[in-house]
């Protein structure tokens, strides 16, 4: 079984890609870049975190504000 990638609202995206909230309307949120907040859910959603189903192939970014190497 593979392990389903998830995060709170609040914590920043490890890559860009598709979201899904766990709860049974299925919100879905789509970030282009790396980096950014998850936001929180939409009125009346009862999710706790938003998981991942599609996500870029792209490596992972540092979080906004994080000094480059």
């Amino acid at each position: 079984m593979a392990v389903v990638e998830t995060h709170e609202p609040g914590a920043y995206t490890p890559r860009a890609g598709l979201y899904e909230c766990d709860c049974a309307g299925g919100h879905l949120w789509r970030i282009d870049l790396a980096g950014h907040l998850f936001p929180p859910f939409p009125p009346g959603c009862s999710a706790d975190r938003w998981r991942a189903t599609e996500v870029s192939a792209i490596s992972s970014a540092a979080p906004e504000g994080s000094p480059r190497s």
